[in-house]
């Protein structure tokens, strides 16, 4: 992946906006280049998020478009400005893969993060020994080795949780706490740290029990990310086994907003979910 082929969810965000923009002016795309004063190729490249547009040229397309609109402008200005930043994620974006690198662009500005877990712990809160043991419980199906620096890009993930600014709520499943990914003494380990990391207070960690029975999560895992402290931005991520993807249509990030507060409520409470992670590590 080159430099410019980085951080691709803002510029989809930002080249999707432009070419509304066009086309609810009903301008065929060398007008427009002639209006916004662009080349066509230029304007092609970032209607197509295939070239990041700088803030100040933003600004400029925006004003010969009409788009007074503060709340769309700031949200396009941020994308833009945020997208030019230069990130940890950056070194691993030749050896990882391209969807994680832009999520962790994504993780590393939001200002809040909720996400749900079924199987496993959270890679926030992941050790290395039990990050290897996940690596290694899909080795026998991938055909080729782990991506290289895919361990060390996992943890490097981690540093945003010291910062005390950016709340994250984790509601897992009761079956990631009992899935003996590994040996007792890694998942001791793996107990260990949730319990020393979410002792903050901006870290909330909630079980979903057993007991719970049936809920709203059963579809699977997701996070939803807040990008921008004002008025911001929400982005839910998908995994599955052969793609991930963002989700930001309003009524769908709503519809994960309210699974995710209906899941919260059913969890345990925080004082309660450490309890059950002690009693579950003093039986392994």
């Amino acid at each position: 992946m080159t430099s410019d082929d980085r951080l691709s969810y803002r510029r989809r965000k930002i080249g999707q906006a432009l070419r509304r923009y066009r086309e609810e002016r009903n301008l065929t795309q060398d007008a427009a280049a002639r209006l916004v004063e662009r080349s066509p190729a230029t304007l092609s490249a970032y209607e197509n998020g295939h070239r990041a547009v700088r803030p100040r040229d933003l600004r400029q397309i925006l004003d010969h478009y009409g788009i007074t609109d503060a709340r769309e402008r700031a949200r396009l200005l941020d994308l833009a400005t945020q997208g030019r930043k230069d990130g940890w994620w950056l070194g691993y974006q030749e050896r990882t893969d391209p969807f994680i690198v832009d999520y962790a662009s994504l993780e590393g500005d939001a200002s809040r993060i909720r996400s749900f877990e079924t199987q496993v712990i959270p890679g926030l809160l992941q050790t290395e020994p039990y990050t290897q043991a996940v690596f290694s419980a899909y080795a026998p199906v991938l055909g080729e080795p782990v991506e290289e620096g895919a361990l060390d890009f996992r943890m490097a993930r981690q540093r945003i949780l010291s910062d005390s600014g950016r709340p994250v709520t984790w509601v897992i499943s009761e079956a990631a706490l009992r899935t003996p990914i590994a040996g007792p003494s890694v998942m001791e380990g793996q107990f260990r740290r949730m319990l020393d990391v979410t002792s903050a207070a901006h870290l909330d960690l909630r079980i979903l029990p057993f007991s719970v029975g049936g809920h709203p999560g059963l579809d699977g895992t997701f996070s939803i990310l807040n990008i921008g402290s004002e008025d911001p931005m929400k982005v839910v991520a998908v995994h599955s086994l052969v793609r991930s993807w963002f989700i930001d249509d309003p009524a769908d990030v709503s519809y994960y907003e309210r699974v995710h507060g209906a899941l919260a409520s059913l969890a345990l409470s925080k004082e309660n979910s450490r309890a059950l992670i002690e009693q579950i590590a003093c039986e392994l």
